[in-house]
C-alpha cells in the first residue's frame, strides 16, 4: 500500500494508485518488518524487500516442533552414502517463508570409530557461499541415530542460505537423492550440480570461504526443527 499526502488536510490512501479513502480517522500498518516512523507530522513507512525474491523451500508456514529441510517432493525415498572427511559440503537453502529453528538433526547409518561432524550455515553472496552464520559443536559418529546440536537461528524468508557438513573422516550418513534437491548449475554436457565443496581443515571450518568447486554428489539430509 502506498500513502500519498496533499497539500490539504485530507490524507488520500492508495493501493498501487487505486484510491480507498479520503477520509481517514487512523492508519494501522501491519505485516512482518513493516515500520512507520515519524518526525512532527512527517511519517516514514518502511517495507522490507525479499532479499531472493521468494523462495522453493518451506512453502507453509512453519508449525512448532515440526521438522524442515531442502526436500522439494514427498516421493519416499532413503539411502545413506559416505561423506569425505576434510571437506566442507553445502548446498542452497532458500526459504519461501521465515524459519526459526531450536536445533539441526542429521542421522548416523553407519557407525564410524573416532568419527566427528559439525554441521553448518554459510551465508550467499553473488550465487556462492560466503560467510559462517552457524557452526556446531562437534557430534559423535561413534553411534548410529539422530545427531542433534540445540540452536536457536532464524532463516529468513526469500534469503539464499547454504546448509552442509564437515567431518575430521569419512562418516556414513542419511542423505538427498539427486531428484529431491535444486541444481546449483549444470556441466556443459547437461550433469546437474548439486552441492558445492571446498577442502578445509577439521574442526573449525572458515569464517569466510574462499573458492568452492561443484560436484554432483549426495547431500547429507539436514532436518531443521521449528520453534
Amino acid at each position: 500500500m502506498s500513502t500519498s499526502i496533499t497539500i490539504s488536510k485530507q490524507i488520500a490512501i492508495q493501493d498501487e494508485g487505486v484510491l480507498k479513502t479520503s477520509d481517514v480517522n487512523s492508519i494501522d500498518f501491519t505485516g512482518a518488518g513493516i515500520t512507520a516512523t515519524n518526525v512532527g507530522n512527517a511519517v516514514t513507512v518502511n517495507v522490507p524487500g525479499s532479499a531472493g525474491g521468494g523462495g522453493v523451500h518451506v512453502l507453509t508456514k512453519p508449525i512448532s516442533n515440526r521438522t524442515y529441510s531442502v526436500r522439494l517432493n514427498a516421493v519416499s525415498f532413503l539411502t545413506y552414502a559416505s561423506i569425505a572427511g576434510s571437506n566442507i559440503l553445502l548446498y542452497p537453502f532458500i526459504p519461501a517463508n521465515s524459519l526459526t529453528i531450536k536445533n539441526l538433526i542429521v542421522n548416523v547409518q553407519l557407525a564410524t570409530v573416532g568419527g566427528l561432524l559439525r554441521l553448518l550455515v554459510y551465508s550467499d553472496l553473488n550465487g556462492v557461499p560466503s560467510s559462517k552464520l552457524l557452526e556446531s559443536t562437534s557430534l559423535d559418529c561413534s553411534t548410529t541415530g539422530d545427531k542433534t546440536y540445540t540452536a536457536a537461528f532464524t532463516f529468513t524468508a526469500g534469503t539464499t542460505y547454504w546448509l552442509g557438513i564437515y567431518s575430521n573422516l569419512s562418516v556414513s550418513l542419511i542423505v538427498l537423492d539427486y531428484n529431491e534437491m535444486i541444481p546449483i548449475s549444470n556441466s556443459g554436457s547437461g550433469s546437474a550440480f548439486s552441492v558445492a565443496t571446498v577442502a578445509a581443515t577439521f574442526p573449525t571450518a572458515p569464517a569466510t570461504l574462499g573458492t568452492t568447486f561443484l560436484s554432483q554428489s549426495y547431500a547429507p539430509s539436514i532436518h531443521l526443527t521449528a520453534v
